[in-house]
């Protein structure tokens, strides 16, 4: 039994030492190695699991890395700012309801050479100071139609605050599931090296007692460089994820916590997506909002078929002025009216604001499309990849139950090495498949969200303060209508939607 102990003294080198061993040793020892076998395992177990509890409080989670993204990207900053400056764009509109206040002030010399004034026909010093309060009683609707305009552009910038965060924290999720999914390939890779390791040790032990010859030695050896290559190109994909990561979330991966699957807020059909999407997504909505600023922009355009009325104060108090010797001091309130007319410009504005409204509502039925063929294309690849999963799994199942045969059968000399390593090899690569198709098939259930405008929502993360649109409802401007399902995948919908929007200019 001494001799037994002293084959067992590294039983987690069993599966590929096993191959080599003489077949009677090995069926004799077979019961004691599992033995010892689990108990490693158990004891590893362990080890990890303990390992796992002191690391868990401080793994990063998907949620804490999109949380990062709002508060520190630069480029969902950039949106605020403008945001904000839009904002006083919207208040300095409002201003054009106050009363306009204007003070003058004059000093210098001045002479009067007509000759029905009683001037002194000399230069005389004089000044005068003169004040004005007007109140715009009525401008064509020119203010109102302003004040609305600055309030469609006050929510589309708020909308372009909440596309960049639902598009930024998609892109967290990749980076995050990119940088796990990686990991988990140089694991893999290393394992596979391993267990090549373990082959060509074994082998130049029977090489060396003249059991094999070499060709299968250098068969062994090859399939080492191999998989070392393999090692060298995750470890490379590995380092870009995680420079990505940095990029996006603003800090390195250290420990990451699993991405959780989101399958249950996912719409439970394409067209429940699609309706969502045409409801909620930021960038439909952005453009339904671009589609009001040009509504408002025409309706400004029109103030110019009005006149504008003006009460206006006005004083003047001065001396010696227009080279006339004397004091002056009045004071005039009345109302002015103003009504201007130049050729055909305003006609031409009029006409030319008509045509942007037509096409801001192009871009938007542009913008639905091309909302709608994301959706579908996340929907799609979400339906096929956790097919593929299923699929991969039972491949990796079969490849490992192959493999296990194949070294049982090179034992008794029924396969060759080859045979082994082959399918070790298809092994190793329908697992790197599987862990990319797992990482896969949780992502796109956080794409199909996202494209919907509802990932931040569904996962519980408030979005910014600047994200969120307010202005067209206090400014009581109208709303805009949103692109139908139907108005836009014919070109007959199209062309009489087109013809009803000319009669309504």
């Amino acid at each position: 039994m001494a001799t037994t102990h002293s084959r067992i003294v590294s039983p987690l080198c069993f599966s590929a030492s096993s191959l080599f061993q003489n077949p009677i040793v090995w069926a004799e020892d077979t019961n004691t190695i599992l033995r010892c076998i689990v108990r490693i395992s158990l004891f590893f177990h362990g080890v990890v699991a303990g390992l796992s509890i002191s690391t868990a409080a401080m793994a990063l989670s998907v949620s804490d890395a999109i949380t990062y993204v709002l508060e520190s990207n630069p480029d969902i900053q950039a949106a605020e700012f403008n945001k904000q400056a839009v904002e006083f764009e919207l208040e300095r509109a409002r201003a054009f309801r106050a009363p306009k206040f204007s003070l003058d002030g004059w000093t210098g010399t001045s002479r009067d050479i007509g000759e029905t004034t009683n001037g002194t026909g000399g230069y005389i010093q004089g000044y005068e100071l003169s004040a004005s309060i007007s109140q715009r009683l009525f401008d064509g609707y020119w203010t109102r139609s302003e004040i609305e305009r600055q309030a469609y552009r006050v929510d589309a910038a708020a909308l372009r605050v909440l596309e960049r965060s639902e598009f930024l924290a998609l892109e967290a999720v990749r980076v995050f599931a990119d940088v796990r999914r990686m990991r988990a390939q140089v694991s893999l890779a290393r394992s596979n090296i391993a267990y090549h390791r373990t082959a060509v040790s074994r082998l130049q032990k029977a090489f060396d007692n003249g059991v094999v010859g070499p060709s299968d030695l250098l068969q062994a050896e090859e399939r080492l460089l191999v998989a070392q290559d393999i090692l060298l190109q995750f470890e490379l994909d590995q380092a870009d994820t995680e420079a990505m990561f940095l990029e996006v979330v603003g800090i390195a991966p250290q420990s990451l916590s699993p991405v959780r699957s989101i399958a249950a807020s996912v719409p439970g059909s394409l067209d429940l997506a699609l309706a969502t999407a045409r409801r909620h997504n930021p960038t439909i909505k952005f453009s339904q909002a671009d589609v009001g600023a040009a509504d408002a922009m025409a309706r400004r355009a029109k103030h110019n078929l009005f006149p504008s009325l003006d009460l206006v104060l006005e004083g003047r108090y001065g001396d010696d002025l227009n080279g006339i010797d004397g004091r002056v001091n009045d004071v005039s309130l009345g109302i002015r009216l103003t009504y201007e007319l130049q050729g055909g410009a305003q006609r031409a504005q009029r006409e030319e604001q008509a045509r942007r409204v037509h096409e801001s509502r192009a871009r938007l039925l542009s913008q639905t499309r091309l909302v709608e063929r994301e959706m579908r294309h996340s929907w799609n690849s979400m339906v096929q990849i956790h097919r593929r999963v299923g699929l991969l799994e039972n491949q990796v199942s079969e490849l490992q139950e192959l493999r296990d045969t194949y070294e049982k059968e090179f034992i008794v000399g029924a396969r060759s090495l080859l045979d082994v390593l082959n399918t070790q090899n298809a092994l190793v690569r329908a697992q790197a498949e599987l862990i990319n198709a797992r990482s896969l098939s949780v992502y796109v259930e956080y794409r199909v969200l996202a494209a919907s405008g509802t990932l931040l929502s569904s996962l519980g993360i408030e979005p910014p303060e600047d994200a969120k649109p307010y202005a067209r409802d206090q400014a009581g401007a109208p709303p805009v209508s949103s692109a139908e399902p139907n108005q836009h995948f014919d070109a007959k919908s199209f062309s009489n939607w087109r013809r009803n929007v000319s009669k309504k200019k």
